[in-house]
């Protein structure tokens, strides 16, 4: 969490600074639900924003996750002959969530602005990086949204805007920011954020807490239940060889 707080208050920073002076209207925003639990059956799911950007402004949500540092295996030719691990890459202080959803109406290539993964680069080398992004689009945590944002009028100098994220079926139990940018001309005018909070709960609440508090009871468990489904399977292969 710490390092949660490090990572929001730097981008924060960031964005206060890219803000003109006196921004014109408000950024306002509501986000349902603010819970997601996630049970045994969880497939993923959608939150919807609602709110309010200047008129003449785009809205950019995005959604960030706790910032980790990822290890990863360097891999290579040893003597020009075999592939081996060489090393490996560290990637220091990235969110492990990072969804971004845009209106889709402009050109703009907004995977790779200075508002999306770019926003959280750091020092590490390009090529690392796009790696790196690769690996976390497969599984869904890093994603860019676009047409997912529609206005639904204008009126007294704002925009209203509709908006739903999809959340990966993988998502871990945490807190996680939720934040909606308005953007001008390629500036931030204003922004405006949220938390959102997801909570084990069944049977992965259960597995999670005794895999934490009872580790060697919970490392038992899972080589019996391994051990149990392969004589099943094993059984089950004997029995439909002997129907043949």
């Amino acid at each position: 969490m710490p390092k949660f707080a490090s990572l929001c208050a730097a981008l924060a920073a960031v964005l206060f600074l890219a803000l003109p002076v006196h921004a014109e209207t408000p950024v306002k925003m509501t986000l349902r639900p603010n819970l997601v639990t996630i049970g045994t059956g969880f497939n993923g799911t959608r939150v919807t924003i609602t709110g309010t950007v200047p008129q003449g402004s785009s809205a950019v949500i995005r959604l960030l996750g706790e910032p980790h540092d990822k290890t990863f295996k360097k891999k290579g030719k040893a003597l020009g002959l075999l592939w081996m691990n060489l090393g490996a890459v560290e990637i220091r202080g990235v969110p492990d969530v990072f969804l971004m959803g845009t209106d889709g109406a402009s050109e703009a290539d907004w995977e790779h602005s200075d508002l999306a993964f770019a926003s959280v680069k750091g020092d590490t080398e390009d090529w690392i990086y796009d790696e790196f992004i690769k690996l976390m689009e497969q599984d869904g945590f890093y994603e860019v949204e676009n047409g997912v944002v529609q206005y639904t009028g204008e009126e007294g100098g704002v925009r209203s805007f509709r908006a739903e994220l999809s959340i990966p079926s993988a998502m871990h139990q945490g807190v996680y920011r939720v934040e909606v940018l308005a953007v001008k001309d390629g500036k931030i005018v204003d922004m405006a954020a949220e938390e959102l909070h997801t909570k084990l709960v069944g049977l992965p609440a259960f597995l999670a807490k005794l895999a934490f508090d009872h580790s060697l009871l919970y490392g038992v468990a899972a080589v019996i239940i391994a051990i149990l489904a392969g004589l099943f399977m094993s059984v089950v292969f004997q029995e439909r060889g002997s129907a043949h």
